[in-house]
């Protein structure tokens, strides 16, 4: 409130400058509200042609930039990382779960983790529910490779329950037999161990309701399965394609905002194929690039979704706007 002179000599009289005096000053006059505490849900819906999408966040994984690129400096990586303005220290990831309705059937791209893998994930029923979604409307899973924060979320916290008591579960035929090998390099492995046999338990707690697929096959109408190998042998990423729109998902070809597209030649990233993994990122993202296609991320910053650009010899990434609007 604003007093000017004239004010004070209308209200000259002590009791009328009495009662300004007595007016609540602007800060009685804000209420007051506690700190909530809470992030609000990871849900995000849009469309693509007739198909309705939604993104549900299962939370974030993390990990040490060393144990991502071990071949490159810190002060490389250190450059790249913090240029992004993003930690030095520790690697954020995101885990961005699609569940299209098609109309005819309820698909997940993935299913997380269920805070098997890091504590940090595990926020996707919840997530879900929030999305008017329950795991029993969904018929089909498409695992895009079986790596923890993809597979785990398939089972309870026992590995024996379906988490989706009515879905059948997709994979690509290279991908389950990589991991159905006999005397696997990982059964014996001090560091990768733990991840096969819980992969295992996972596996025959589906088992009945596994279809496998080729690289390149269709998992129902609109949306089909494109070879990226290199992550895993048998990794995919998924093209879904309704009424003239389409919209391609990265599955684990690319992994961080800073380095995928910046560097897309470091290798690493958990890639079990180093140079096959280089090959198929700069081959996707040329594509991506060349295509103007909009692209679906697991991991980049919620939901994930936006558009590959060229940037000299390497990319950029070109995060979508939010639509309010279906």
């Amino acid at each position: 409130m604003t007093i000017s002179r004239r004010d004070l000599l209308t209200y000259s009289s002590v009791g009328a400058v009495g009662m300004l005096l007595a007016l609540p000053t602007a800060r009685e006059a804000i209420a007051e509200a506690p700190l909530s505490g809470v992030q609000v849900p990871g849900v995000y819906r849009f469309k693509i042609g007739s198909f309705e999408i939604t993104v549900i966040s299962d939370g974030t994984i993390s990990f040490p930039p060393e144990v991502l690129w071990p071949e490159v400096s810190k002060d490389e990586r250190d450059a790249v990382l913090g240029g992004d303005f993003t930690s030095t220290e520790t690697v954020v990831l995101q885990t961005n779960v699609l569940v299209v309705n098609t109309g005819d059937h309820l698909v997940l791209i993935d299913a997380g983790s269920r805070g098997k893998f890091m504590p940090t994930a595990g926020k996707f029923l919840s997530n879900l529910a929030i999305a008017g979604v329950k795991p029993e409307q969904v018929d089909i899973v498409l695992v895009t490779h079986a790596h923890p924060d993809h597979l785990w979320g398939v089972t309870d916290a026992m590995d024996k329950e379906r988490t989706f008591v009515n879905a059948e579960y997709v994979f690509c035929e290279d991908e389950l037999n990589f991991w159905r090998m006999p005397n696997h390099p990982f059964e014996t492995d001090a560091n990768r161990s733990f991840i096969w046999r819980r992969n295992t338990y996972n596996f025959e707690a589906i088992d009945d309701r596994i279809r496998t697929i080729k690289a390149g096959g269709e998992v129902t109408p609109g949306i089909v399965t494109m070879s990226t190998p290199g992550h895993t042998p048998g990794h995919v990423s998924v093209h879904i394609a309704s009424e003239g729109e389409e919209l391609v998902c990265t599955g684990d070809v690319v992994g961080n905002r800073a380095v995928g597209f910046q560097h897309p030649d470091w290798r690493g990233g958990f890639d079990l194929d180093l140079d096959q993994g280089v090959k198929t990122r700069r081959s996707f993202l040329d594509s991506a690039a060349s295509k103007k296609v909009l692209v679906a991320s697991y991991h980049l910053p919620f939901p994930g979704l936006g558009h590959v650009a060229r940037d000299g010899t390497a990319y950029r990434w070109i995060q979508a706007d939010w639509m309010w609007d279906l």
